[in-house]
């Protein structure tokens, strides 16, 4: 006798396979007779003519994978970190817009500077430079000192104006007249 989990040859008697430890189930002979003798008996031709037929399977499509498009990297620019002497007179330049900036009267030598400073970036920024440092402080300098100039120097053009028209209605004497 053979287990029936995994084929190995038993002894009599034996309760579980030696080799796997599944339980040795003993089949009643008169049973399994009885079970064949009670299923009908197919005629020989059914039988061979089953056997000729091929058996096909359901067609399948088939599976076209999709072509992918190289993958191309940029290659990586490592900007330069070393000062360039650029970045001093970027900050000179800050520094002074933002100082002619604040006065009154000079509020557009304010524009010019911080205005110098800026082109003085961009032209740092293009040798592929990184703000860094001075050319950083500089730049913030002079982008504060741009708006502060052009705030200041449009309060100072108004009060211009309104001081000529002031004048001109007081008939061209800033004095008032006393009676």
């Amino acid at each position: 006798m053979f287990c029936q989990n995994c084929g190995t040859l038993l002894e009599e008697g034996v309760k579980f396979c030696p080799n796997c430890g599944t339980q040795v189930v003993v089949p009643n002979v008169v049973e399994t007779v009885t079970q064949a003798a009670e299923e009908p008996v197919k005629p020989v031709e059914e039988t061979v003519k089953a056997a000729e037929e091929p058996v096909y399977a359901q067609p399948q499509a088939p599976v076209y994978a999709q072509p992918q498009a190289p993958v191309y990297e940029a290659p990586v620019v490592q900007p330069k970190q070393a000062d360039s002497p650029l970045s001093k007179s970027i900050l000179v330049f800050g520094i002074l817009g933002i100082a002619f900036a604040c006065s009154f009267y000079f509020s557009f030598l304010g524009i010019i500077f911080s205005a110098i400073a800026k082109g003085k970036v961009k032209k740092y920024v293009a040798e592929g430079y990184t703000l860094s440092g001075k050319a950083k402080v500089g730049n913030i300098l002079a982008t504060v000192g741009l708006i502060l100039g052009i705030v200041l120097t449009v309060i100072a053009v108004l009060a211009l104006v309104f001081g000529v028209i002031l004048g001109v209605s007081n008939g061209g004497s800033s004095v008032g007249y006393y009676y």
